[in-house]
């Protein structure tokens, strides 16, 4: 309204001053302003009373007003009332419904007034079942939960109610079965039957029914299913009925018939015994029968095989044994008793051979006998064994060639024999000469260096002649050259000096040939003048004193300096033989010797 009025202003001085001149129509939607409610707006004109309808759904919101409209209905509405402003589905008010927002068909509390359209959805006109979670439908009645303090599954005591909408489980601490016969055990939480009990522990039941709080199974004592019976289900160590005899010699074997007590497997009472059986009921020493094996007839103390029972207390009386024992072999005489299995020993070397015999005797070997069969040779004393070799020495010369083999021998191998090398491979055992192989080169010039390709000689040891045990020879046809000598220096003029020369090889002899040399001898400086050997550093001495002067310069000498020259060189003036040396420098010398 206020804008209206604001164009209507604009307008009315617009006009002013101009006659003639029609109304205003600013938007141009041909309404003239002072009738437009809004000039600006071409799609709205006219003034009407009614309701802003947000949802638009007929209904509009709030207390009536003026509004600026155009010809559409749309966005107002002459009738107000709307219940849910934004919900065009909802616009009226019904009193008297009860909820059902999730539709299940149980209500909520009630009755209200409902905001519906044209049906009555999310409401019921009348009550039904009280729903304890209006927003899930698939619950609506409340469930019970027991507390389960031993944490098992399973609680106990008063329950409590809880809405398990939305998959809610029950309160911490609760769960939805119920009937926990022992709420504080985790191992007990049902009444489970049972047929049979056995109250001390021990295996064996009596007859008994009944029920008992148990876990997954019956707990310890308890069964079903049928057992021994228990003769004194109050003593573990009582089960069944057991035998007892009498006993009156005291030795825990009892005679005649036995008695039936409920005792434990120790138990006996008082002249009973567990056992029945004695051997000999009026002797506490024995009372029952063991079985032997061997037997000891004559008394010498060794027993010999025999079996049957004699009547015995823990162990056999002395002279039997339940192991076969056959230390007698006649067990009718004293003076034998040991069986020998022996070779005849014909040659008394200690060692048998043959057939073995049995033959019964005392402790030693009997005379003529033995008890080993090796002997290889029955008929000599000094031969009663084989012996095995590696090694064979046919020549005698103690050197051997690797053979293996066995002979008859004594104590030790005979000579030519032996288990290792003696002193060496013998290269040729008929020889004693020829014993050693060596690597030899023949010397066709007797030079002692042989040449040619190596040849291997059995010899002892010696390299015979024409031979050599080297073969380096350069020269195989001069007895005078046998070796490779190189030579570096040289005396072209036989001054006893050399001078250095390319590296160059001789066949030769002991020495060098002349002029050459292996290691230098001075430092010719003129191998080819005699008079010329070595280089020196000279001074020119023009005034003959014997001191020159410098520069120096190198040259090659003999045993003399060269004339108007001089090994010196510190003349202070070599114009003047009279002058040699320099008084201020002398001077100065002294000066800093004195210091």
């Amino acid at each position: 309204m206020m804008r209206t009025w604001a164009w209507l202003a604009l307008g009315l001085q617009l006009g002013c001053g101009g006659g003639g001149v029609g109304p205003r129509d600013l938007d141009r939607d041909g309404h003239p302003a002072e009738l437009d409610c809004d000039d600006a707006n071409p799609t709205v004109w006219r003034s009407v009373r009614g309701y802003e309808d947000t949802d638009r759904d007929g209904f509009g919101e709030g207390s009536e007003s003026t509004l600026c409209v155009g010809n559409a209905t749309k966005g107002w509405t002459p009738v107000g009332g709307d219940c849910a402003p934004l919900d065009a589905t909802r616009w009226r008010s019904v009193p008297g419904l009860y909820r059902d927002m999730d539709g299940d068909g149980a209500t909520g509390a009630g009755p209200v007034t409902g905001c519906v359209g044209d049906t009555l959805a999310g409401y019921q006109e009348q009550p039904a079942a009280p729903d304890c979670d209006d927003g899930d439908a698939a619950v609506s009645a409340l469930s019970e939960a027991w507390a389960d303090t031993d944490l098992d599954g399973v609680g106990s005591g008063m329950a409590v109610a809880w809405c398990p909408s939305r998959g809610r489980p029950p309160p911490k601490g609760y769960v939805l079965t119920s009937g926990d016969c022992a709420p504080g055990d985790t191992r007990f939480w049902r009444q489970l039957p049972f047929t049979r009990r056995d109250a001390d522990g021990d295996g064996f039941a009596v007859e008994q029914e009944g029920t008992v709080c148990s876990g997954a199974n019956l707990p310890a004592g308890y069964g079903t299913e049928p057992s021994v019976a228990d003769c004194d289900d109050r003593n573990a160590k009582r089960t069944v009925l057991v035998e007892r005899w009498l006993d009156p010699d005291g030795d825990g074997y009892g005679d005649g018939a036995p008695v039936l007590r409920c005792v434990g497997p120790g138990e006996s009472l008082p002249g009973e015994t567990r056992q029945g059986g004695d051997c000999a009921p009026g002797d506490g020493t024995r009372w029952q029968h063991l079985y032997y094996a061997s037997r000891d007839g004559d008394g010498d103390g060794r027993l010999a095989p025999a079996v049957g029972q004699v009547c015995s207390g823990f162990w056999l009386p002395q002279g039997y044994s339940q192991v076969v024992r056959d230390e007698d072999c006649d067990d009718g005489n004293v003076a034998l008793f040991r069986a020998w299995s022996v070779h005849a020993d014909a040659d008394g070397d200690g060692v048998g051979a043959g057939t073995a015999a049995s033959i019964c005797g005392a402790a030693t070997v009997p005379t003529g006998y033995s008890t080993q069969a090796t002997d290889c040779e029955p008929q000599d004393a000094s031969l009663w064994r084989m012996l095995g070799f590696t090694y064979r020495d046919a020549d005698g010369d103690l050197y051997t060639v690797a053979q293996a083999g066995q002979l008859c021998a004594g104590i030790a191998l005979p000579a030519g024999y032996a288990t290792q090398r003696l002193s060496g491979e013998d290269c040729d055992d008929t020889n004693t000469a020829a014993f050693r192989n060596v690597t030899a080169w023949e010397d066709t010039d007797g030079d002692g260096v042989g040449a040619g390709v190596s040849t291997v000689l059995c010899t002892n040891h010696q390299v015979p002649s024409p031979w050599s045990t080297s073969g380096t020879d350069c020269d195989a046809q001069d007895a005078t050259r046998w070796q490779t000598l190189s030579a570096a220096h040289a005396d072209h003029d036989g001054d006893g000096f050399t001078a250095p020369i390319p590296a160059q090889t001789f066949c030769t002899g002991k020495t060098l040939p002349a002029p050459y040399f292996s290691k230098a001898v001075g430092n010719d400086c003129d191998d080819a003048d005699t008079g010329r050997y070595r280089w020196t550093y000279l001074y020119r001495d023009q005034d003959a004193d014997g001191v020159g002067a410098t520069p120096r310069q190198m040259t090659c000498l003999g045993p003399e300096v060269l004339a108007g020259w001089s090994l010196y060189g510190d003349d202070a003036d070599d114009g003047d033989a009279a002058v040699q040396t320099d008084e201020a420098a002398e001077e100065e010398v002294s000066l800093i010797l004195d210091l």
